[in-house]
């Protein structure tokens, strides 16, 4: 049953989504390092994921309307805002990059914060860990979350790779600037997407 939980882990880990527009976002303002930690970011907050559904915690939260729609609330605003401040942010040029560190070492609190406020993935570890309960017991209980989350995290730490791997700055997601200008559009449409769906669904119950 193990084997089947991580390969749709898997599978959720490989579909776009704010995890991966957030990865992009960092690697594409900051280079491949400050994706590295967003990708830590993520893993934490997956592990956090994992311990909530574990404990039930996540089933109280999430069949609580307003807890629902406030979590949704706040996760949408921050990926509209982090969108809105990529596009007015200005990049550093690599040869400066150094010089910028102390303007973005929070990369890995926007990858945690952007995994923790993120009701599918609540939803998704709940679904997971009512499939895996029954085989959780002793070691288990502390080796499956640590599994989902430092898998989440080489997968991001590998796609912060692949995206600055090339030296061609046409293939080089740092170096291309107009990509930097599409994910910002991207993370605005996402979030709001959310908002609007959380409005909708909070107006349609009430």
């Amino acid at each position: 049953m193990f084997l089947w939980s991580a390969l749709a882990h898997l599978i959720a880990l490989t579909s776009p989504g704010p995890d991966t527009a957030i990865v992009i976002r960092q690697v594409s303002l900051y280079g491949r390092n400050e994706g590295f930690k967003a990708s830590i970011g993520i893993g934490l907050g997956i592990y956090i994921h994992c311990l909530l559904a574990i404990n039930g915690i996540s089933i109280i939260i999430l069949s609580n309307d307003l807890y629902k729609f406030v979590i949704s609330m706040i996760g949408s605003s921050y990926i509209i805002y982090l969108g809105i401040s990529m596009l007015l942010s200005k990049k550093p040029e690599l040869s400066n990059l150094d010089k910028h560190k102390s303007s973005y070492k929070n990369s890995i609190l926007i990858g945690l914060v952007t995994n923790i406020f993120n009701v599918k993935a609540f939803l998704f570890f709940i679904s997971l860990f009512t499939i895996l309960i029954d085989t959780i017991d002793g070691l288990y209980f502390y080796i499956y979350p640590l599994y989902f989350a430092v898998t989440s995290s080489l997968w991001f730490i590998l796609v912060s790779y692949i995206l600055t791997v090339s030296n061609n700055k046409n293939f080089n997601l740092y170096a291309n600037k107009y990509i930097s200008l599409i994910m910002s559009f991207v993370l605005c449409f996402i979030g709001l997407l959310i908002l609007i769906r959380s409005i909708s669904l909070e107006y349609s119950m009430n």
